[in-house]
């Protein structure tokens, strides 16, 4: 059995899990008062003492790699590659939106229809893509701005809209097939089917290489007497 060590720090729920395949084993999760980085080590640290096993015995780390917050992205993926260069194991990288589809695909009991998972950006936009019920890809990843003709040409069709940034669509979007989720939020205990088949296919990153996924570049303004991104 593959041991799968899976973590989500995009967001202000840190969570670990272990799969054995795509058996979860094992989670472990906290809300993030400031930084992920103490936070992230000690919930690994208690999910493999209460699973039992040594460090080494994992076979290969994925890690939620974005969008998502920039500062959880960053602790999340350099924790990751530091562990997988350390012990020579593979890394394998998980689209947030992929995660976020997949946690409320299994809330959804419905014929036909699409998901669109939203990921909080500043102001009015966000990160988005949208997947049919067989996660297939309708919409590529991008930053969307929302205004009332967002998705207007999907408006015959039943679509799932959840995630942080959804909150900003459903107050202004009146159409009768737009539903909203609530509760859905990225977690590393719905890493596993994700991440087993990328394992099986061999997807992994290049550990020296591999970078958080942003979707669009971020930038520093100055804002008062400090800088704050963008």
């Amino acid at each position: 059995m593959t041991k799968i060590l899976c973590a989500d720090t995009t967001s202000d729920l840190c969570s670990v899990s272990l799969f054995e395949n795509n058996i979860n084993i094992g989670n472990e999760s906290s809300i993030v008062e400031r930084s992920h980085s103490k936070l992230l080590i000690g919930l690994i640290d208690k999910l493999i003492k209460k699973s039992k096993i040594n460090i080494k015995d994992i076979d290969c780390y994925s890690i939620s790699m974005g969008p998502g917050s920039y500062t959880g992205l960053r602790i999340g993926v350099s924790t990751f590659k530091g562990f997988c260069f350390s012990l020579k194991k593979p890394i394998i990288g998980i689209n947030s939106l992929d995660l976020l589809a997949e946690s409320a695909l299994k809330k959804i009991n419905d014929d036909e229809f699409y998901v669109c998972p939203m990921v909080d950006a500043r102001r009015m936009e966000v990160f988005t893509k949208m997947l049919d019920k067989n996660s297939n890809q309708i919409l590529n990843n991008q930053a969307m701005i929302l205004d009332e003709n967002s998705f207007s040409k999907f408006r015959e069709d039943k679509i799932y809209f959840f995630g942080s940034g959804a909150r900003k669509f459903i107050d202004f979007i009146k159409i009768d097939n737009f539903k909203f989720i609530d509760g859905i939020r990225p977690e590393s205990k719905y890493m596993g089917n994700l991440s087993y088949n990328k394992f099986l296919k061999k997807d992994f990153q290049d550990v020296m290489s591999f970078e958080p996924y942003y979707i669009k570049d971020f930038h520093l303004i100055k804002k008062k007497d400090q800088w704050v991104r963008s």
